[in-house]
């Protein structure tokens, strides 16, 4: 979501550390954590057929939590009744904060329902194996989702500017990826490369959103 964007590394402008030692600044966080995403095709074309965004707060001005942000095209996924289109959440909070304030860049994800759909009650389950995969479980009533990332191509940092911030992560694009709801799962595939994060399925750690000076605030 956003250009990426290469700052000058002026540490001249930056003020000098409480002991005249290494230059440091200090900004408000609008929010902390982590945010992976999967964005999956339909096989050999460009039309999207399923997004999962997975928030994880650690810190926000709407507290902590998770909100797993979904949509997936009933037939071209082949899910049917069970293709879920909404905001799964253990925190209803964090899930208007989250939708209401860092999707506006994000134009692939409205005009799918999500707005209109009622917010879930959720909880989530989380595993990690390095490299090889990391999963996600979102268990809502009767509905389970798993979200799985295979194979870690690459680590890298970035920052990037949505409109209004700037956005520091640790990426980790992927190789695999897949969506499945009650064990069912997504037809679809990940593109490779695409945008700065290199993959449509990336892994996002200590993904930090802070709010720039607008011109009301006084900035440029």
């Amino acid at each position: 979501m956003g250009e990426l964007v290469k700052q000058p590394d002026d540490a001249s402008s930056r003020r000098p550390g409480p002991d005249g030692d290494w230059p440091y600044e200090t900004r408000g966080v609008k929010i902390a954590g982590e945010n992976p995403m999967i964005v999956l095709y339909r096989p050999g074309g460009d039309e999207v057929v399923a997004i999962a965004s997975m928030w994880t707060s650690t810190w926000s001005e709407a507290g902590q939590g998770r909100a797993l942000v979904i949509w997936a095209d009933p037939e071209a996924t082949g899910l049917g009744d069970l293709a879920p289109v909404g905001i799964f959440t253990d925190n209803p909070e964090l899930a208007a904060f989250v939708w209401s304030n860092f999707y506006n860049d994000y134009d692939p994800i409205h005009g799918r329902g999500i707005e209109e759909a009622p917010v879930r009650d959720a909880r989530f389950t989380e595993q990690a194996d390095g490299r090889r995969l990391h999963r996600i479980s979102c268990i809502s009533g009767a509905t389970t989702i798993e979200l799985e990332w295979r194979d870690v191509v690459e680590l890298f940092h970035a920052v990037t500017y949505p409109t209004g911030y700037e956005v520091s992560v640790v990426a980790a694009p992927c190789a695999d990826a897949s969506i499945a709801v009650n064990g069912q799962r997504a037809m679809g595939e990940i593109h490779r490369p695409e945008g700065w994060f290199k993959s449509s399925a990336m892994l996002a750690f200590a993904e930090t959103w802070i709010a720039l000076p607008t011109e009301a605030d006084g900035g440029g």
